[in-house]
């Protein structure tokens, strides 16, 4: 006869059952008495019982449980005895309306049970009591119940038809420990992985085991973690713009005023951009423009006026209108105001990344909130072409082969240009650039040469680079499927990572 193989764990709850009474204990009964966790005892008894070495049976027991409406009536009285005592201080007879209003939604169930009882009849639209008052059966039968009892004959059938107990189905497993385990752990073999010093000194290794390897079964799937695909798409874009010599400006509120978002940028007040329709206004009261005089002056008369040469756009510009609050609709917002505030002195490089808000309907290739990546630079001989150039630079890095430009108007910047890409086979707009006009420029108080401008939306960007048909996809929080997304870059070489 071939030993019975079991584990370590196996084993040490045998030894255990060998010291109990033969006969039958429930799970719950053997981790009380055991001192083990039930959940992993269940697991080891099914071991067990399955190699033969004790019995195990499946039962469904049926338990009693006193309602809340059962308790109640315990704490304080029935209705029918409710009815009773009113019968009672009444001289035994009520109308059958005063006893409805002063029992309320008791009176159905105390006048239904007392009259099955024969303590009361119904006689001419009165109530009269017959005799009775005090529910000792049922009572009786709920403090058995609650002691964990059960009650003989029909008062449960009453009880559960009143709502008083409800049956609640418990399954429990049954494990028969027989007489013969003793003999059993003489004959049974531990299967381990490896022996121990404490195995070879004791002997105990003469009934272990070891435990067969199959050198060829596939090794376990580890899953270490990573960031979110479209994190780590942003922590490239940064990368890429550090390797060729950008600066992040960073700490940079979303909430702007016009000013910085709009009127700096010589885009009048009148622009149908700076309509409700189009940008998000904060709902607190505006304070002021945040910048100095000199600078706001200036603005003033570009709009008016006209500066650097220009004749201006011609209407009365509006402090008030310039000081409201905004969620920032583009990140042009930041490299303008970096301009104007640190008036950095050629050569530079800036770039700033972060979320702006526009009013858009939200659909496959555009979202209320979303990322833009902004540049500004001013060096020797920066022109519009060296611009494109840059924008070319940065997207064959990212792994983008596939963009073009086109003619384009702006407020802020000519020549000007739009970008685009191609994503699932269709060419789309992913971004603008363009040279800062000299308005911007003189407004800003920036007399440092000319300074190339563009701003990318990374969504769409991204949407190219992985061929996408709906951006919204790019914020999926299907664990799976952020873990299973490949990195789509590539580096000079065309060599994917």
């Amino acid at each position: 006869m071939s030993p019975i193989i079991v584990s370590q764990a196996e084993y040490e709850l045998l030894e255990k059952l060998a010291g109990l009474e033969p006969g039958r204990y429930t799970t719950r009964e053997l981790a009380e008495r055991l001192g083990v966790d039930r959940s992993r005892l269940e697991a080891l008894v099914r071991l067990l019982a399955s190699k033969g070495v004790i019995g195990v049976e499946d039962r469904v027991r049926e338990d009693l449980v006193v309602t809340e409406e059962g308790l109640a009536y315990l704490r304080g009285r029935f209705p029918e005895e409710e009815l009773v005592e009113l019968l009672r201080e009444r001289g035994g007879s009520v109308s059958v309306e005063e006893a409805r209003r002063l029992l309320g939604k008791r009176f159905g169930i105390a006048m239904s049970n007392a009259a099955r009882k024969g303590w009361v009849r119904v006689r001419e639209g009165r109530i009269e009591l017959l005799g009775g008052g005090v529910c000792e059966e049922e009572r009786r039968a709920l403090q058995e119940i609650l002691a964990g009892g059960r009650p003989g004959g029909d008062v449960v059938r009453l009880l559960r038809r009143r709502g008083l107990v409800r049956v609640v189905r418990r399954r429990e497993t049954l494990v028969e420990v027989p007489r013969s385990l003793s003999d059993v752990l003489r004959e049974v073999r531990v299967e381990v992985g490896a022996l121990t010093h404490e195995d070879l000194a004791t002997g105990r290794w003469r009934r272990l085991r070891l435990r067969p390897y199959n050198v060829a079964a596939a090794p376990p799937r580890r899953l270490p973690g990573r960031k979110h695909f479209f994190a780590e798409f942003l922590y490239r874009i940064r990368d890429v713009l550090r390797e060729l010599g950008f600066r992040e400006l960073e700490g940079w509120s979303i909430v702007v005023t016009e000013f910085w978002n709009y009127d700096i940028l010589f885009q009048p007040q009148f622009h149908p951009a700076r309509f409700p329709t189009d940008t998000f206004y904060v709902s607190t009261k505006a304070t002021g423009i945040d910048a100095d005089e000199d600078l706001v002056e200036r603005v003033r008369r570009a709009h008016e006026e006209g500066i650097a040469g220009s004749i201006g756009w011609g209407y009365k510009w509006s402090r008030e209108k310039a000081s409201m609050r905004i969620l920032r609709s583009h990140t042009t917002a930041v490299t303008i105001r970096a301009l104007a505030e640190l008036k950095p002195r050629p050569p530079f490089r800036y770039y700033v990344l972060g979320r702006v808000y526009r009013v858009e309907k939200p659909d496959p290739r555009h979202l209320v909130e979303f990322h833009q990546f902004d540049g500004i630079m001013s060096e020797d001989n920066t022109s519009f072409s060296s611009l494109l150039g840059m924008i070319a630079e940065i997207f064959e890095r990212l792994g983008i082969k596939e963009y073009r430009f086109r003619p384009a108007y702006f407020p802020f910047t000519e020549p000007s240009a739009e970008v685009y890409a191609k994503v699932a086979g269709t060419w789309i707009e992913v971004g603008g650039c363009g040279m800062f006009r000299p308005e911007v420029l003189a407004s800003a108080g920036y007399s440092g040469g000319e300074v190339a401008a563009w701003g990318i939306g990374v969504e769409r960007l991204m949407a190219s680079l992985y061929g996408l048909r709906d951006i919204r996809d790019l914020y999926t929080l299907d664990v799976d499927k952020a873990r299973s997304t490949p990195l789509r870059w590539w580096i000079y070489a065309g060599v994917e990572v």
